[in-house]
């Protein structure tokens, strides 16, 4: 793995708090406490470095992460000093006994670790890695996890039939954890981020076309100074300079490369109308046509069998975006989260969304109402009870407990909405065995109420809309002949 060459740090903290949360600096994060953010009266509660038995252990996706902890990874195993979540984010807000720890990973972690993968090299009680480091575990008390995060709803092949992972290591032996109850909880951004201060003083934003993102993943646009940038722009943002671009991308699985990929499949391979047709743009040598398929593994240029030494990997999103702050003249996928909060600075491309006449719209990732405008349709009325994420029924015998919505409803959000988005989704078990089941109540509830709401909107997410909140709550507490989700 590269190391990187940058730490990685969120604005908004003294650098002083990072020894005392985590008993060391090294290559922990940092949170930011955004202005007026909303704090819980619970807070008497946490105090730096629990690890009692009334704590709860979580991790996975890091897409929602920055929002559940603010960027404070607890490094380590449970019985040594771990960073608590971040005040002003939704895991230090909520009404729980414990404190909730929540260890970035990436969604395919989480995902393995909910079912009980016997192989994997992330055991729930193996040591939390430091951000931007290769995942070894979830510093977790026990195993299982109270609950996991993914930006990846489960398929079919994970869950739910009797020869899917979970079915064998969940559901059998002499303590079994009954089906899941999956739900999606946030929606959030995967921006272009890059360095304003390697541009012209008069640049103030980048914009990027459709045609021009597009182009950037696949490897035909490499420079700033492309043709195609700099009539995005109106102007060559190098001032005319030919610079190289270089791409971060997830070397791990993950999320993020999932919901990406899948943007880039649905909207690089159209057929381009103008001025997309013609140069600067498409042409018998230059194509923005995405041909490298949907993973949650990076499969573009880079990639094992596609060498190209201008697209370097990263693990999660942290190391995406330390890879920015330390390289000139770079941008790569990442989660608006984690930019917006970035020291040194970051910034986020403008990205086209639909035209207006011939004018196409660019469209401000930290802008929250078009943000929110592209889960328009992610409402209660979209839910596949039982769905899994590969089109297949999970063969749940509690279809009412696994809420997915399939990523058609947000893979290309309507015109003038930010174009690429994802939703997150929290895994817990139905059965519990006792184990913090008030706790875990308390916090899915918080997670879907107009506080949680609060918070999440003050950090470049967006909450989701009030009938998915509602079915949350209803498949929780269970109703009329269909049994709580949660016991």
């Amino acid at each position: 793995m590269r190391r990187l060459l940058a730490p990685l740090v969120f604005a908004g903290v003294p650098a002083m708090l990072l020894s005392a949360c985590n008993g060391s600096g090294a290559g922990s994060g940092i949170a930011a406490i955004p202005s007026g953010a909303a704090t819980s009266a619970h807070h008497s509660r946490l105090h730096h470095n629990d690890n009692g038995p009334q704590d709860l252990h979580a991790g996975g996706a890091d897409i929602p992460a920055y929002a559940y902890n603010l960027g404070n990874q607890p490094v380590g195993y449970y019985n040594n000093p771990q960073a608590p979540p971040g005040e002003g984010s939704l895991l230090y807000a909520a009404p729980t006994q414990g404190t909730v720890y929540y260890c970035l990973t990436s969604s395919t972690d989480g995902r393995h670790a909910f079912e009980g993968y016997e192989d994997s090299g992330y055991p729930p009680t193996g040591p939390c890695a430091a951000l931007g480091d290769a995942a070894t575990g979830f510093g977790g008390r026990q195993d299982p996890l109270d609950f996991v995060g993914t930006a990846v709803a489960l398929a079919s092949t994970e869950c739910c039939g009797s020869s899917t992972p979970y079915a064998q290591n969940r559901l059998q032996g002499t303590v079994t954890w009954g089906q899941p109850f999956e739900f999606p909880q946030i929606g959030g951004n995967i921006v272009y981020g890059y360095r304003p201060q390697d541009f012209k003083a008069n640049v103030s934003e980048i914009k990027l076309s459709t045609w021009s993102y597009c182009a950037i993943a696949n490897g035909t646009v490499s420079d700033w100074n492309d043709p195609a940038i700099t009539a995005d722009n109106g102007k060559s943002v190098t001032g005319g300079a030919s610079e190289t671009i270089t791409f971060y991308f997830r070397q791990d699985s993950a999320g993020t490369t999932n919901n990406f990929t899948n943007h880039l499949n649905t909207v690089c391979n159209q057929t381009w109308g103008a001025p997309y047709n013609q140069y600067p743009y498409q042409g018998s040598a230059r194509s923005a046509a995405w041909t490298f398929g949907v993973s949650s593994t990076w499969p573009g240029p880079g990639s094992s069998g596609d060498p190209n030494q201008n697209f370097v990997g990263e693990n999660g999103d942290p190391g995406i975006l330390a890879g920015v702050q330390s390289t000139k003249y770079s941008t790569g996928y990442v989660a608006g989260a984690y930019v917006k909060a970035a020291n040194p600075k970051v910034s986020q491309a403008y990205l086209q969304n639909g035209m207006k006449g011939k004018n196409p719209i660019f469209i401000n990732p930290t802008n929250s109402a078009t943000l929110a405008k592209a889960f328009a349709k992610v409402t209660a009325a979209n839910i596949t009870y039982g769905g899994g994420s590969d089109g297949n029924p999970l063969g749940s015998s509690t279809p009412w407990c696994q809420l997915y919505i399939p990523n058609s409803y947000y893979v290309n959000p309507p015109k003038g909405s930010y174009p690429i988005v994802d939703v997150s989704y929290l895994l817990f078990y139905g059965q519990n065995n006792g184990v913090h089941v008030p706790d875990k109540t308390a916090l899915i509830k918080f997670l879907v109420s107009a506080q949680a709401n609060t918070i999440i909107k003050k950090l470049e997410y967006a909450p989701l809309s009030s009938s998915v909140e509602s079915a949350v709550v209803s498949a929780l507490n269970g109703n009329g002949s269909q049994a709580a989700c949660l016991q």
